[in-house]
């Protein structure tokens, strides 16, 4: 059936790139989009299933299994109520403008062209990194109850450093590892602006309760804790570019239109500092995202 339905609308797809081009271009982008959704969401779904047998145990799943998961669900929470809405009766008619003026807003990527991926990923992480001062200044501020001087002086030149984009080392960054086991540093001390801000930098939505916001924020920081132990299992290199990219993006930086060597130094060095952090400590990992994206602004 859902064979037949794809024929189909490439048989409409082409009548109407010969009769209305434009309207035919339209047309087959977005159902190419909902073809691609539909079978990324049965994969999903099937990989929820044999995920929820194992608990919290990601070791046995590859880290595309967890990426494809944690993809799936904030793709639902985008389009979800916005084809709920559009299946009423003619309803429809008002909302199809609406998705076709608004695409960034109400569609996941699946639905959008090269050039507004490009585009729109660009526009995502700018009002991302305008957060990242804010993080930055909000955590220096939390250090003068750190008693250790020489802890609290290594996190307060890594703050001052990324203030000024400069770019730091693993080194650097491992050396703040203890001043993260403060407890005032700890995630449940954390208040609701900076869990609204940190949720930013994931691209989630920061409109929710702090338990919610929370909850949600700790959990992507596990799927991608688990994703960077795949990944250096896999192999970094076996990686296609386009992973690369993705992989970086997530992670914090504006990666869309990189090299595949400049992906590969980068997410190397994330991965290095990643796997070498327990679950404990995702308050230091989410935190890296911010510190490593510094410096990285005009990046190819």
């Amino acid at each position: 059936m859902f064979s037949l339905y794809v024929r189909l609308n490439d048989s409409i797809g082409q009548l109407l790139q010969r009769t209305h081009p434009a309207a035919g271009k339209v047309y087959v982008q977005f159902i190419n989009g909902a073809v691609q959704s539909w079978r990324e969401g049965k994969t999903s779904v099937r990989i929820m299933r044999h995920k929820r047998t194992l608990g919290r145990d990601y070791t046995k799943l590859t880290w595309r299994e967890v990426d494809s998961c944690r993809q799936f669900k904030l793709d639902v929470l985008k389009t979800l109520p916005v084809f709920l809405v559009a299946s009423l009766p003619f309803v429809w008619l008002l909302v199809l403008p609406l998705i076709y003026f608004y695409p960034k807003q109400l569609l996941s990527s699946q639905f959008w062209s090269a050039g507004q991926k490009v585009s729109f990923f660009t526009s995502y992480h700018m009002k991302r990194v305008a957060y990242y001062p804010s993080i930055l200044q909000a955590l220096h501020r939390k250090l003068h109850r750190v008693e250790d001087f020489r802890n609290r002086t290594k996190l307060q030149e890594l703050c001052a450093n990324a203030l000024r984009e400069e770019s730091p080392s693993s080194a650097a960054v491992m050396r703040v590892r203890p001043t993260f086991t403060h407890p005032v540093l700890h995630f449940n001390r954390l208040s609701r602006t900076q869990l609204a801000w940190l949720s930013r930098v994931l691209l989630l939505n920061p409109y929710l309760p702090k338990v919610l916001l929370r909850r949600r924020l700790l959990k992507h920081l596990e799927d991608v804790h688990a994703m960077d132990q795949g990944i250096q299992q896999e192999g970094i290199s076996k990686l296609t570019t386009q992973e690369l990219r993705k992989m970086c993006y997530i992670r914090g930086v504006d990666s869309m239109s990189w090299s595949r060597d400049t992906c590969v130094a980068w997410l190397t060095q994330w991965v290095q500092i990643s796997t070498q952090l327990q679950a404990s400590e995702l308050c230091l990992l989410v935190h890296c995202m911010v510190f490593l994206s510094t410096g990285h602004s005009h990046v190819k």
